[in-house]
């Protein structure tokens, strides 16, 4: 899932039956790296771990899909530069993105127009 080293597929890489998957399977040098994982997208953001007080450090963080070869689902993936990561299974991102959508003031505050900080 970095976003500098994650490509498209090859044409010699076998076929994976997830669209969304990049790995090139059976390229692979290690058994862990079949693991299914999206191109993902990066961003620059100021994170801060849930126990940590201040206003948190700025540093890349990563969100992409992930389905290991041992899982029985995918998981939607938020990782960080500081170490904290947080993972969800595809029902329960729906969920979050759903319970978001439903309350206008937190729609109100992603509103890219608006400064609150």
């Amino acid at each position: 899932m970095t976003s500098g080293t994650r490509h498209e597929r090859t044409t010699d890489a076998r076929r994976c039956v997830f669209r969304w998957c990049v790995t090139e399977h059976g390229s692979t040098v290690h058994h862990d790296d079949e693991d299914h994982r999206s191109a993902g997208i990066g961003l620059l953001a100021r994170v801060r771990d849930a126990a940590d007080h201040g206003r948190g450090i700025s540093t890349d963080v990563e969100i992409g899909l992930l389905r290991r070869i041992s899982d029985l689902e995918t998981w939607v993936v938020v990782e960080t530069g500081i170490g904290a990561s947080v993972s969800l299974p595809i029902h329960a991102a729906r969920a979050l993105v759903a319970g978001i959508q439903n309350d206008a003031e937190v729609i109100a505050l992603l509103a890219p127009e608006l400064e609150i900080d």
